[in-house]
């Protein structure tokens, strides 16, 4: 007789071996009853031995034996049943009736170069990480049936795989193969600065002036909501660059420098213009290209002072590598007038130019009104002259202020009307689209401009997401759309929010979402109600030591981790909840929700999110005694809350770390939660 594999066969030897031994004494007579699927093999008491039908099925994993067709009856998980297993299970009349259970299984593949295959199980029901192999300059789209096939069936927003979803996939078959499909990116990762030394500028202002000196304050211009804080005039500089790669270094190139900002104008550090009399280049920054204007931000009110950093890195990762311009930046140490005045980012002024903001310029009197405007959504619209600034009717849409600064020179009246009926049109377009109804479009057309800017029906447009597309850059709309709901910016819906339109000869004619700016009140630095909330227990801190004498301030050597604290609304919606009317009038657009979505996918299979926390880990750890020096310069800014509108948790922090820590913790639970609302909302 051939030998028989016991993995395959059940064989039973009565009284002859181990198997029913106590068995084979009480029960003289008996009968086992083996259920495999729909055939039943019997096997009655005797000395002779019995051979079971093999309990191995394809495509099947044999789970155990039981005594009804339940699983939760099983008697032995072994294919041979064993006497303690069974021997009290028989009935009356010495018999038993025993079940095959069995787990259905799934062989995936995923057709990469190298291809990855999980078995999937019903009754153990794992799961499997969907491989990663994305390739330069392209992701992972989603995944076909067949290589031949462009049809996503395993859309790329599934991280795992189970028996659950991928058996309705697989029409009754038990082996299923993913083929990958490719889609081109422009996302990129930005290139920060990674010098060990941090780079000095040195600004002498002509007789050692204070840049807030009293003489330098304008009488006829105002800064402020109210026009309650004072604006400074230029004074002449002579301004020197050092400690940095030797193609960049400056020696007093003359210039001059001003106070800058609004409200961050009062603060004691204060934000810094730089304008040379000739153009320079600056620390690599703009593609080395060689410009007059800079800024200085001196990150007052942001203890962790990589808020601004985060939000341009993230700007040009998914706006620049689309083509809309957003600013470069790099740490620097600042001197005045030889005393030392703390560690800025240096960043680029938001301006029309060719190597910035690249839009047509008016330079003329004369010139047409068809040109290039650039806007700024502001709330201090009001200290502007007459003629750079105007409003518009937001219908009943919810908007936190209705003016418009028009941030390039108006030369002449006919531009100053233009512009200002172009941008209302425009608004009146979206509205139009997106709140109103046109199931019938013979008798509710959409709307457009024409090319004098004026509002018109247009009965060729079908779809609210193209009547949009006509007046607004759509794509420029879901990169800052995106770069908001990641940052939560309290600012969003009052000011330093930028759009260009271009209505030259070569211009797109179209609103464009342009120069990102001001993120001081956001990525954590803000109270707002519907933004992301990281709280610690103060009581859990201090029975932990982690806090001072006070019970008010953390420990100079303490050290925040995510579990420190207690996350909500990372998956909430955001910029849908601001008072920012260009945000808020496309909540219900699912096209939006989508190419948001697919965006954000983009940036995250190109390691963009990643990529930002290692440059927050980074610029901590390399420029610790940077960061130190400038809160030994300035301690009042650290620990206290120099707004209203900020959280509670800055008044904890003592050094920078720490708030450099909680923004770590803070963007990667906004992150997460991001990527969880926009896939719940693109499926709406």
């Amino acid at each position: 007789m051939k030998k028989i594999s016991k993995r395959r066969f059940l064989c039973f030897a009565i009284c002859a071996s181990n198997i029913l031994t106590v068995g084979c004494n009480k029960y003289s007579k008996f009968t086992i009853k083996f259920h495999i699927d729909d055939e039943v093999k019997e096997i009655q008491g005797s000395n002779d031995g019995y051979i079971v039908e093999e309990v191995n099925k394809e495509n099947k994993r044999f789970i155990g034996w039981s005594t009804t067709q339940s699983k939760k009856d099983i008697v032995s998980t072994d294919v041979d049943v064993k006497n303690s297993s069974v021997e009290n299970l028989f009935n009356k009349d010495n018999i038993l009736e025993l079940y095959a259970i069995y787990a259905d299984v799934i062989t995936v593949n995923f057709m990469l170069e190298s291809p990855v295959t999980f078995t999937l199980d019903s009754d153990l029901k794992n799961n499997e990480k969907v491989p990663e192999n994305n390739k330069e300059g392209s992701y992972i789209k989603g995944w076909a049936l067949s290589s031949e096939s462009n049809e996503i069936t395993l859309k790329n927003d599934v991280y795992t795989v189970s028996y659950s979803n991928i058996s309705p996939l697989t029409n009754g078959d038990s082996v299923i193969n993913f083929y990958p499909i490719y889609k081109n990116t422009n996302v990129k990762l930005y290139k920060f600065s990674t010098n060990d030394e941090m780079a000095e500028i040195h600004i002498e202002t002509d007789n050692h002036l204070a840049i807030d000196d009293s003489s330098l304050i304008l009488q006829d211009e105002h800064k402020g909501k109210n026009g309650e804080l004072p604006a400074y005039d230029y004074v002449g500089a002579k301004i020197s660059v050092d400690h940095c790669e030797e193609q960049y270094v400056l020696d007093s190139v003359a210039g001059k420098v001003k106070v800058r900002g609004n409200y961050t104008s009062s603060y004691d550090k204060k934000p810094i213009r730089i304008k040379f009399d000739k153009k320079q280049k600056m620390l690599g920054l703009n593609k080395d290209n060689s410009l007059k204007s800079w800024v200085l931000l001196a990150n007052w009110k942001d203890t962790s002072m990589l808020r601004d950093a985060s939000a341009f890195y993230l700007a040009n990762a998914i706006l620049e590598t689309d083509g809309f311009y957003a600013s470069d930046f790099r740490f620097v140490k600042v001197y005045l007038n030889g005393s030392y005045n703390g560690v800025y980012l240096l960043v680029e002024q938001q301006q029309i130019d060719s190597a910035r903001v690249n839009i047509a310029e008016s330079k003329s009197e004369e010139d047409s009104e068809k040109t290039g405007y650039l806007l700024e959504y502001d709330g201090y619209y009001k200290n502007e002259p007459s003629n750079q600034r105007f409003t518009v009717s937001y219908n009943d849409v919810k908007n936190g202020n209705t003016g418009f600064t028009i941030s390039n020179d108006i030369m002449n009246t006919a531009q100053y009307n233009f512009i200002k009926k172009v941008t209302q049109n425009i608004w009146k377009v979206v509205y139009d689209a997106c709140k109103k109804s046109h199931t019938n479009l013979s008798t509710s057309p959409y709307h457009t401009i024409d090319d004098n800017g004026n509002y018109i029906e247009d009965k060729t447009i079908t779809s609210s997401e193209e009547a949009v597309d006509k007046v607004m850059d759509t794509k420029s709309l879901v990169d800052m759309y995106l770069l908001h709901e990641l940052l939560e910016d309290r600012d969003l819906g009052f000011s330093s929010f930028y759009f260009s339109i271009d209505f030259s000869e070569n211009g797109n004619k179209k609103l464009t979402f342009n120069a990102p700016w001001d993120f001081d009140y956001a990525v954590g630095n803000s109270n707002f109600e519907n933004a992301l909330k990281a709280t610690i227990s103060t009581s859990k801190f201090k029975n932990e030591g982690k806090l001072d004498s006070t019970g008010k301030k953390f420990k100079e050597d303490t050290v925040l981790t995510k579990s420190d604290f207690t996350i909500e609304k990372a998956d909430a919606l955001y910029c849908k909840q601001t008072d920012n009317p260009w945000f808020v009038v496309f909540s219900d657009q699912q096209w939006l929700w989508n190419a948001v979505y697919e965006r954000y996918l983009e940036a995250k299979q190109a390691k963009v999110f990643s990529s930002l926390l290692e440059m927050i880990s980074t610029y901590t750890n390399k420029y610790s005694t940077y960061f130190n020096e400038n809160f030994t310069k300035w301690p009042q800014s650290m620990g206290l809350k120099l707004s209203e509108y900020q959280p509670s948790i800055v008044t904890y922090f003592v050094t920078q770390k720490q708030a450099s820590d909680f923004l770590y913790i803070w963007l990667e639970a906004r992150i997460e939660g991001l990527g969880t609302a926009l896939k719940n909302k693109a499926k709406a």
